[in-house]
């Protein structure tokens, strides 16, 4: 699913029919506010994605390497957040320790399982959470954070809610992390 979808989306989920319309080309009024909410909605759905992906279901990916002892983490397609297992050619799990530029490790070709922070996206862009219902929970925390920016303090309560309980659901499903919730 496209990021302009899942913000076209979220507008709804706000409220905002005129905002959706125009990230869907169907209008063009007021096109200079519209462009200003459009560019607002993105820096929320970066937000949202972000906080999904670092906080509660960590993007996973796994890379193989030729190691001489370290692997620095520019050698990684994506930057690493965590390193969650090393493993040889036969799959054995093998010690590895983290420093500030590389991860020690055997020497030898091993397998990296680790995760990365999602990149800034663009409304043409795809988004990295792909599996089922991921566009609705993008498009609650995006319409959460939106209507926040915007003053919505109401609506940003009943949105955050509906977000908070879409996202603990996705990760029990996924065996993601699940934040408790702290009661003043």
């Amino acid at each position: 699913m496209t990021v302009k979808k899942i913000m076209a989306l979220a507008a709804e989920l706000v409220g905002r029919r005129d905002l959706s319309d125009y990230l869907n080309n169907v209008s063009a009024e007021n096109l200079a506010e519209q462009k200003r909410d459009a560019e607002t909605l993105l820096q929320c759905y970066n937000l949202t994605e972000n906080e999904i992906a670092l906080d509660y279901l960590p993007l996973r990916r796994t890379q193989e390497f030729s190691s001489e002892g370290e692997i620095a983490y520019a050698t990684f397609e994506k930057p690493p957040v965590e390193i969650f297992s090393v493993r040889d050619e036969s799959g054995k799990k093998q010690t590895f320790s983290v420093e500030a530029d590389v991860i020690r490790v055997p020497v030898g070709t091993l397998t990296v399982e680790y995760s990365y922070r999602p990149a800034v996206k663009t409304a043409e862009d795809e988004a990295e959470f792909n599996a089922k219902g991921d566009g609705r929970l993008l498009a609650l925390g995006t319409a959460s954070e939106f209507a926040l920016f915007s003053g919505m303090m109401q609506e940003a309560g009943l949105l955050d809610k509906r977000y908070r309980d879409a996202l603990a659901c996705a990760s029990r499903e996924r065996g993601g992390r699940l934040k408790l919730r702290r009661w003043i």
